[in-house]
């Protein structure tokens, strides 16, 4: 009887371990903001390319992913708070920060430096030092220095909660007077040909008159911003004198992306 049994028993746990790793794709492709290759899903998972084109179908006919060319995304763009973005990737940022704070920053600048989380790992590695101005755009990076030693001018304007940054008639104002010398951004996704996204065509217009205005722009994205398949809808070039600061790239198609930039001039930093 046990005999009789083993098979049906062995079905059970194989088809339970499906459903496990189906619920761990899809919450891994949430978590990391974007999209995955078949072959990043594969090397992620341990189980063959076949399998992994078995579970996308799956999981897209539940809703809960998209299919695209190559592999899969979250379902649809998703912009999560600051607070949790913070949280992601702290170790790779803050390399980020310290490289750019270390190396693209000279005393006496004026440095602008853009809200979300990896703009304020920068701000985080300025608070110590007195011959700067830094020009915030966002909170995060506002409550990295309130207790620093940089003099500190706050764009002002709405605040928009989901990000944490200053925008509206007040920010545009200020930002008429300013001309940085550094400026450091953030972004939703970057794309090795189309830019650095943004969830809202305010913020994309925004960013852009801060890239025409400083001297020198730097965006600093962690690894995980690479993931462009599922972005929004709207898009800043990076072109030179723009550059970006990111980490030590794992996935090929971050390689591939940094080469792009690149090969349209752009300076690109790796930290770390």
């Amino acid at each position: 009887m046990p005999v009789e049994n083993a098979p049906r028993a062995s079905s059970r746990r194989t088809s339970r371990k499906t459903k496990e790793r189906r619920a761990s794709m899809a919450a891994w492709l949430r978590e990391r903001e974007g999209s995955a290759s078949v072959a990043d899903l594969t090397e992620e998972f341990g189980v063959s390319e076949a399998t992994i084109r078995r579970d996308l179908r799956t999981l897209e006919g539940s809703g809960e992913l998209l299919r695209v060319f190559g592999g899969a995304a979250a379902s649809r763009p998703v912009e999560f708070g600051w607070r949790e973005k913070g949280e992601t990737h702290a170790a790779a940022k803050q390399r980020i920060g310290d490289f750019a704070a270390e190396n693209l920053v000279s005393d006496g600048d004026t440095v602008y430096i853009d809200a979300g989380t990896t703009p304020a790992a920068v701000a985080r590695a300025l608070s110590g030092r007195r011959d700067l101005t830094v020009v915030v755009g966002g909170l995060a990076a506002l409550l990295e220095l309130a207790e620093g030693e940089p003099k500190v001018i706050v764009l002002g304007g709405v605040l928009r909660r989901r990000s944490a940054s200053f925008l509206g008639a007040q920010a545009d104002s200020v930002l008429d007077h300013l001309t940085p010398d550094v400026s450091f951004l953030g972004t939703e996704f970057l794309d090795g040909v189309r830019g650095a996204n943004y969830p809202e065509l305010e913020q994309a217009m925004f960013k852009s008159r801060i890239l025409q205005r400083s001297r020198r722009s730097w965006i600093v994205v962690d690894e995980s911003k690479f993931r462009a398949e599922q972005a929004f809808a709207n898009w800043v070039p990076v072109i030179p004198p723009a550059g970006v600061v990111t980490e030590v790239p794992h996935r090929a198609a971050t390689r591939a992306a940094i080469n792009q930039l690149r090969a349209a001039g752009c300076l690109v930093h790796l930290a770390g």
